[in-house]
């Protein structure tokens, strides 16, 4: 024998499962770039309890903020494809 656990005619072992980090980061990876998609209309929605008229663009520079999802949704977009990537490739990888 060559010093490895494996038998004459048998295949080698599975390799173990990955961490449970590994197994989450697709996950986290989504929910971040779905947040940061809609991050301004967030904080205008958030601004709305505190202050009267939050999301009138004309009285208040929080109506103006939902504007930004023009260059926060296509980023946040990539990010949750990249997520969904990660945890699709965590899954086959799992499988195997």
């Amino acid at each position: 024998m060559s010093g490895d656990n494996a038998l004459p005619g048998f295949p080698p072992p599975p390799p173990p499962p990955p961490p449970k980090r590994q197994r989450k980061r697709g996950s986290l990876i989504v929910l971040g770039g779905l947040i940061f998609a809609f991050l301004p209309l967030l904080i205008t929605l958030v601004a709305s309890i505190f202050i009267d008229d939050a999301m009138n663009e004309g009285t208040s520079t929080f109506g103006t903020l939902p504007w930004f999802m023009i260059f926060t949704f296509p980023i946040g977009g990539v990010i949750v494809l990249v997520g969904l990537t990660t945890g699709a490739r965590n899954v086959t990888n799992r499988k195997r």
